[in-house]
């Protein structure tokens, strides 16, 4: 991840774990020979009146323990571990230990966990606190903090609050570990084409030949810097007649196999190189062209052109995520050290230099 989502937003974070309560009481009861508390008692009192008419709770729990009930006592343990380490979140981001799936466990468990889950996750959406629904409070506090792009890949805004709803992406997928379908922590917002095109069902936790990953937690990262540092001019694809530069992307920070996870599952260097970088540089050149020639004019050599590069970066390229400033900016810090190189300077500069002399 870019950057990490405000613990503020998550201040309402209580559904899931009502939920986990009361499927850990339930199994308590039965496990102990006893009935289970009944509807609505087994609710606490703080979140009784909320949850007392939802009668979908009130059957799917029901489903879950009947079918708990049938399983063979050694058989109960499974699940029972299977909900405390999928809940056991954030530290199961950033652990490397193993995370039961619901392909785990018994088969008669599934589908009634599959349905609670997603009655719990359609609740974020139907359940208010305050002035808001759960889901749309935590989006508004994550907008209210002047987050406005997606942080895992930096490219797409966010809409406003009261537009149609971004996507939640679940980390943990719901079909993979639904004993974490509604907890918040586990459903930061993600733009559409992170969701709903990259992330879909891709389990997180489980990379290439079934091997655990770690993860970024989307509230507390580690997060990551973007470079373009080993990048080499006149190596990479060629665009509009033009050869690019073969672009080295990497991501700067600690826990660098926690980026490799957000890259894997994103597909953000792919997604940098292919759609921005090779898409956008020769634009992003010829405004430098623009620039130079409104503020200098024309008759000046490549040395000269070569030596702004600096003050455009720091006066002209905005900071942050608009237009995509934080890679343009890595992509000229690029350019001007491919200008001081001694084996490729003179004709990065020359090649600079002729965009500006014959820009239109």
């Amino acid at each position: 991840m870019l950057f990490s989502y405000p613990i503020e937003a998550i201040g309402q974070n209580w559904l899931n774990a009502v939920a986990v309560d009361l499927m850990l009481a339930g199994m308590d009861a039965i496990d102990a020979g006893r009935r289970p508390a009944a509807w609505p008692a087994c609710l606490p009192q703080a979140r009784r009146a909320l949850l007392e008419q939802r009668t979908g709770l009130k059957s799917k729990l029901t489903a879950l323990l009947r079918e708990y009930r049938r399983l063979p006592a050694a058989e109960r343990p499974d699940v029972r571990a299977a909900i405390l380490r999928q809940t056991e979140l954030p530290n199961v981001f950033s652990d490397a230990a193993p995370c039961p799936t619901l392909a785990s466990l018994p088969a008669s468990i599934r589908a009634p966990a599959s349905a609670l889950a997603d009655y719990l996750f359609d609740q974020l959406s139907s359940l208010k606190e305050g002035d808001g629904f759960l889901r749309d409070n935590q989006y508004k506090i994550i907008y209210a903090s002047e987050i406005r792009h997606c942080p895992f890949c930096g490219l797409n805004y966010f809409r406003a609050p009261g537009a149609p709803r971004h996507a939640l992406d679940h980390l943990l997928p719901i079909s993979i570990y639904a004993f974490a379908a509604a907890d918040l922590r586990n459903l930061p917002p993600a733009c559409d084409e992170c969701n709903s095109t990259y992330k879909r069902g891709i389990d997180i936790l489980i990379g290439l030949g079934g091997l655990r990953r770690r993860c970024s937690d989307p509230y507390s990262g580690p997060t990551y810097r973007i470079s373009l540092e080993g990048s080499e001019f006149f190596k990479g694809n060629t665009v509009g007649g033009y050869v690019l530069p073969r672009w080295n992307i990497s991501m700067v920070g600690d826990e660098l196999d926690r980026a490799e996870t957000w890259n894997a599952v994103y597909q953000i260097k792919l997604r940098y190189a292919r759609d921005i970088l090779d898409a956008d540089f020769l634009s992003w050149i010829k405004h430098y062209s623009g620039w130079f020639l409104a503020e200098l004019g024309r008759g000046r050599d490549a040395n000269g052109v070569a030596a702004e590069l600096p003050r455009y970066i720091n006066n002209v390229i905005q900071d942050g995520y608009a237009d995509r400033a934080f890679l343009k900016a890595e992509a000229f810090r690029l350019l001007n050290h491919a200008c001081q190189d001694p084996g490729i300077g003179d004709d990065v500069r020359h090649w600079l230099w002729a965009f500006v002399e014959y820009a239109q």
